[in-house]
C-alpha cells in the first residue's frame, strides 16, 4: 500500500506525541511544519537521481534560440548529459563558453525530475517519509529516541530503494564489458579462472 501526505504528517505528529490528524486542512502549526518538511525532503531525497526520476528530455529552442528547462527538473544527469551544460535560471548554460546555450536545433538530455510524493515508488515514499520525520524532529529538538528511530527507518528504506535502483539500472559490473574484461584478466593473473556461464 502506498503512503499519502496525511500518513507522513501523522507520522510526524506521532513522533511528537500528538494525536493523528483527520485532514491536512486542520488548523495546527505542527501540520504546517510537517508539510514544509515533507516538501523539502521530497526534493532533496530525489536530487541525486534514481531509476524512477531520470528522464530523457527533448528541448525545443525558443524563437531566440534559447532552451528553457521545465520547472520540475532538479538538475541535469551529469552521467548521461554533456558535462559542459548546466541549468542557470531555468535555462541551459554552456560553461565552456560562459554563455547561455543557443541553437536552432532541438537538444536531447537526461534530467533528474522532481516527482510528486504520491507518485513515488513505495520504498522512495518510505525514505522521504523517514527523512521528513527526521527533519521535523530536528526542527523541534524532539525526543532523542524517536529521532534515532526515524534515522534507522531512513537507513532501512534507503537500502531497499538502493536495491530497487541497482536492479533497475543494471548497476552490476558483469553488465559492463570493459569492467568484465579487466575483471577476467585480473582473475587470470591471480590464478583464478573467469566465470563461464
Amino acid at each position: 500500500m502506498f503512503l499519502t501526505k496525511l500518513d507522513v504528517v501523522n507520522e510526524c505528529l506521532a513522533s511528537m506525541g500528538e494525536s493523528a490528524a483527520n485532514s491536512l486542512n486542520e488548523s495546527n502549526s505542527f501540520i504546517t511544519s510537517a508539510l514544509r518538511s515533507l516538501e523539502q525532503a521530497t526534493i532533496s531525497e530525489q536530487s541525486p537521481g534514481w531509476y524512477f526520476n531520470i528522464d530523457r528530455l527533448r528541448l525545443e529552442p525558443t524563437v531566440d534560440g534559447e532552451f528553457y528547462v521545465p520547472h520540475d527538473v532538479i538538475s541535469l544527469d551529469i552521467d548521461k548529459s554533456p558535462n559542459w551544460l548546466v541549468i542557470r535560471g531555468r535555462r541551459l548554460y554552456n560553461r565552456d563558453k560562459s554563455v547561455y546555450l543557443t541553437d536552432t536545433r532541438p537538444v536531447e538530455l537526461f534530467v533528474v525530475r522532481a516527482i510528486p510524493f504520491e507518485d513515488l515508488p513505495y520504498h522512495a515514499q518510505r525514505m522521504v517519509q523517514a527523512a521528513t520525520v527526521v527533519a521535523f524532529q530536528k526542527s523541534y529538538d524532539g525526543d532523542e529516541l524517536k529521532l534515532r528511530d526515524a534515522q534507522e527507518e531512513y537507513a532501512k528504506a534507503r537500502t531497499f530503494l538502493m536495491s530497487d535502483h541497482i536492479r533497475s539500472v543494471r548497476a552490476n559490473m558483469l553488465y559492463h564489458g570493459d569492467v568484465a574484461v579487466r575483471q577476467s584478466l585480473n582473475r587470470f593473473h591471480t590464478g583464478q579462472l573467469p566465470y563461464r556461464g
